[in-house]
């Protein structure tokens, strides 16, 4: 059998040649558009939508929110599993869904069904953000020998400058920041002078 391939190839120089050239091309074009990560996303294309109702048990949570949720998200195009849990206070519904779909298409159509739902009055169910579960790889801190910049205003330019930043980078979804001291501003009333301007304090 090898050797009738080994006589075929010879015979057919021009084809065997074209396929070569065919597989080193197709090769290249798949290396090119491979995605290359420090930590390769494995997790599935999933929708979270969480709705929270303080003071409730969970009884009431699953009766009033995640049934009428999960009946009107059944169905969802490329959803393969649908799975809930219903605390005290808080219901929380996650959909799989299949690799080949594109999660902000799923993120709209699951959108467009949650304003279908009928829920007690004053309850805004929330879309989880959309990362994944093995997005967080880069860590960082902000120092500075500056004696002028002590911890609450390097902390402030973590959360006004830094932040902002790297959420306008394309792919990065959230920062969360730790530590340091955050910088308030407090207005002090001098009930005398709103008296005599003729203000209250509202």
């Amino acid at each position: 059998m090898i050797k009738n391939l080994v006589d075929f190839a010879l015979r057919s120089r021009l084809l065997i040649l074209a396929l070569a050239i065919l597989l080193f091309a197709w090769g290249a074009i798949s290396f090119h558009n491979l995605p290359v990560d420090a930590y390769p996303d494995v997790a599935d294309n999933y929708v979270n939508i969480i709705t929270q109702w303080p003071g409730h048990s969970a009884e009431d949570i699953e009766k009033q929110i995640t049934v009428p949720t999960e009946i009107q998200m059944a169905g969802v195009p490329e959803m393969k599993t649908l799975r809930s849990f219903s605390l005290a206070g808080i219901s929380s519904i996650v959909m799989n869904f299949s690799d080949s779909s594109d999660n902000n298409w799923n993120r709209e159509r699951v959108l467009e069904r949650l304003t279908m739902v009928t829920l007690p009055a004053g309850l805004t169910p929330q879309l989880q953000t959309d990362w994944s579960p093995a997005g967080q790889i880069y860590w960082y801190t902000v120092e500075s020998k500056n004696p002028n910049f002590d911890v609450m205003e390097q902390k402030s330019v973590e959360d006004w400058t830094l932040e902002k930043q790297f959420k306008s980078v394309p792919g990065v979804v959230d920062v969360a920041s730790f530590g340091g001291v955050t910088k308030e501003y407090q207005i002090r009333l001098d009930a005398d002078k709103l008296i005599s301007y003729g203000l209250s304090i509202s």
